[in-house]
């Protein structure tokens, strides 16, 4: 997990910044580097800046904003919201389902598309997926 930004591989995440990543309320960081190799392969097949709109979050700012309270996806590591609109939401989660190691969960909203990569290993919250879902 990447939990400094001094971690931050330049080199491989070469388009991202860790600020990006960090919990907007309280600035910690705890994401997975799978995250990151799927937002810069996410990238460099579309060509076009990619914006996250919401990495990792404390259980305390999840709680407040998402219905999954203090351990949902984003408190993991292993989920990240990308601005989308209509067209770039299908080629985002086009993307995903052909991606290695697969998106697991995906959640379609109007200006932001979900993608985690959580599996059972990560609690028996996530025993449901693969799963695809609307806010």
């Amino acid at each position: 997990m990447i939990t400094h930004a001094d971690q931050w591989d330049t080199a491989r995440w070469y388009n991202f910044t860790a600020k990006e990543f960090a919990c907007s309320c309280c600035n910690a960081l705890n994401i997975s580097p799978v995250v990151l190799d799927f937002v810069q392969a996410y990238r460099n097949h579309c060509s076009k800046s990619v914006s996250i709109t919401s990495g990792y979050r404390c259980p305390k700012h999840n709680s407040s904003v998402s219905s999954t309270g203090k351990d949902g996806p984003h408190t993991t590591g292993f989920a990240v919201d990308i601005g989308t609109n209509t067209q770039s939401q299908y080629q985002l989660i086009r993307f995903g389902l052909h991606y290695d190691p697969r998106a697991m969960g995906i959640g379609v909203a109007k200006t932001f598309t979900h993608i985690d990569f959580l599996t059972i290993d990560q609690g028996e919250k996530y025993v449901v997926r693969p799963n695809v879902w609307k806010y």
